[in-house]
């Protein structure tokens, strides 16, 4: 796995916990299943810019969001 992969997998998931989102939920959302999101997180998957953009859309969030203004 690489780590670009791992940071935007770990990203995705500290925001959907914020939000307050289950991975059912946010794969309800993305209309994928639940494997998928839990693969996304892990840093198992290779996500295209689009789908990322998707991603984010769904989490209510920017690319500035999720990468800059971390907590």
């Amino acid at each position: 796995m690489s780590r670009t992969k791992a940071l935007i997998g770990y990203r995705i998931k500290a925001k959907r916990i914020e939000m307050g989102l289950t991975q059912q939920e946010l794969a309800a959302k993305l209309l994928v299943d639940r494997q998928y999101i839990s693969k996304l997180e892990g840093g198992k998957i290779n996500m295209s810019l689009d789908y990322l953009d998707k991603v984010l859309t769904e989490l209510n969030c920017t690319v500035d969001e999720l990468f800059i203004n971390n907590k």
